[in-house]
């Protein structure tokens, strides 16, 4: 047992578990802010205040928290899922609202990554007098945000693929039947991993074919993360569910072969170079000025970090998801299995080139997960470049 797992009891992994429930839930509401949960107990061990970050430039967890507990929060303790924010951006920082409510300790369980923090609000509130303990239930913190922490040390989106196959890696049969290869449990998990993203991106094949909503849709509320579509041009059917109800999200279509003078480029408030974005009917095009997949893909990750997208989860169509993968674009993949073989039909993946045995891509932190007669497979890429 480890000298920084001794100064927690029961109580406070129980306080702070708590917390991360909050942290969780608040998932899908919050980007491009990290979730947070807060929790303030008095002295007496009583929970008087609670509180989840709401949406962007809303009050945090901690405030929320607060304002909850009032003048409980006097020599109280507060377990934070991340480190408080010590800066001004759309709101006030959290370490001020903290030490004005006289909060007697504060319990983090991890630094916040962002170099506008990163350790100075713990030294802020150790200077005001407030006692700091940090690491408690760090790893489970950390996977909560795994996408902001990620976004935040590489100025780049997290990227994760969704595919779901038949157990010989079929993504349709010989007729082109899709629906459904996997149970509906399989696909309410879906609707959770598609909550935990800021945006949604498949090719046009796979929008065409399904009419894709490119919602998400838990536990009776459905939350609107970006949708995007990757094609060769600006010619989306206007009668798709996409086109027609462009204003429930951020619309964007990304144009990778373009030829037709769009490529002016224009400066972002991140100060990198991109091309140009038009906004026209509630829709974005947004134009990389390359044929290649992987320039593109690049040109896109980039604009979209810029526009403050920070986690995307690709879906699909296969050549889109072989593109992502091939050029060492995803950090993490879902695989569905569903219980049934096709032996022909639509493989799950295109790459351009093919990996060979001594090559491949591998999956490192793999874990696997029952479904019914359905099966999860989770794992991040190793060998992933930038």
């Amino acid at each position: 047992m480890n000298n920084a797992r001794q100064q927690f009891s029961a109580a406070d992994e129980s306080f702070m578990r708590r917390a991360l429930a909050l942290a969780d839930r608040a998932k899908g509401s919050t980007f491009p802010n990290p979730a947070v949960g807060a929790v303030v107990v008095d002295a007496a061990g009583r929970v008087v205040g609670e509180g989840a970050t709401g949406v962007c430039g809303g009050p945090h967890a901690e405030r929320r928290a607060l304002k909850r507990a009032g003048a409980a929060a006097v020599g109280a303790t507060m377990y934070v899922t991340l480190e408080p924010c010590s800066h001004f951006g759309r709101t006030p920082p959290c370490v001020d609202a903290i030490v004005e409510a006289g909060v007697g300790s504060v319990v983090a369980a991890v630094k916040d990554p962002n170099p506008l923090v990163n350790g100075k609000g713990l030294r802020r509130l150790r200077a005001a007098g407030v006692a700091v303990r940090t690491g408690l239930l760090a790893k489970e913190a950390a996977l909560v945000n795994e996408d902001f922490f990620w976004a935040v040390a590489n100025r780049r989106p997290w990227v994760a693929l969704k595919l779901a196959m038949t157990l010989d890696g079929r993504i349709a049969d010989c007729g082109g039947g899709s629906k459904w290869i996997t149970s509906p449990a399989s696909r309410q998990i879906v609707q959770d991993i598609r909550r935990r993203h800021g945006a949604i991106g498949v090719g046009f094949g796979t929008l065409a074919a399904d009419d894709s909503k490119l919602t998400a849709r838990c536990g009776g509320k459905t939350y609107y993360p970006a949708r995007i579509v990757f094609a060769s041009t600006e010619n989306i059917p206007k009668d798709t569910y996409f086109m027609t109800h462009a204003n429930e999200a951020r619309t964007i279509v990304v144009v990778k072969n373009n030829k037709g003078g769009k490529r002016k480029k224009g400066i972002d408030r991140q100060g990198i170079n991109t091309n140009r974005i038009d906004k026209r009917g509630g829709v974005e095009y947004w134009h990389t000025g390359s044929s290649g997949d992987a320039e593109s893909i690049n040109a896109f990750l980039d604009m979209a970090y810029a526009e403050g997208i920070n986690s995307i989860l690709i879906e699909g169509g296969r050549r889109v998801a072989g593109a992502f993968l091939e050029g060492g674009f995803v950090n993490k993949v879902y695989l569905f299995y569903g219980n049934k073989i096709f032996g022909d039909g639509l493989s799950g993946l295109s790459f351009s080139n093919g990996l060979t045995v001594d090559n491949p891509l591998i999956l490192g932190g793999v874990s696997y997960q029952q479904i019914g007669d359905d099966f999860l497979a989770t794992g991040y890429v190793k060998n992933l470049t930038l």
